[in-house]
């Protein structure tokens, strides 16, 4: 549990943002380059890349532990996107900052691999 403490409070700190009060602009396909988007692309590689850590902290690394690491943080985006539209007034389901969220966990996958290439990291 604590080699995983970091992706939990990080975890937490976007539940806390994705409850706060936000705006709902018309999506176009351009949106996924506006600087809202970037912000999810860094908290989803910043959560992807704590869960892989942490399952590397456990000597349970593994390229299915990659891939695990991903789908829970999409996962976690996807379901930050329905509680907007569900629980939170004033916010919305927005598809693109679903896939923002996505490539953001991907990214955590790629900079986890390149930051720790070397062979007695990864």
């Amino acid at each position: 549990m604590k080699d995983f403490l970091p992706a939990i409070l990080w975890a937490l700190i976007i539940l806390i943002l994705s409850a706060g009060p936000g705006i709902s602009l018309p999506e176009k396909w351009w949106d996924l380059f506006s600087p809202d988007k970037f912000g999810h692309l860094v908290f989803y590689g910043v959560l992807s890349f704590l869960l892989i850590n942490g399952f590397f902290k456990r000597k349970d690394f593994s390229k299915k532990k990659e891939i695990l690491s991903i789908i829970l943080a999409s996962s976690f985006g996807i379901a930050m996107e329905v509680m907007q539209y569900a629980f939170f007034p004033g916010r919305y389901f927005e598809i693109m900052d679903i896939i923002a969220n996505i490539i953001g966990s991907i990214i955590g996958l790629v900079l986890y691999r390149k930051w720790f290439s070397d062979k007695s990291r990864v």
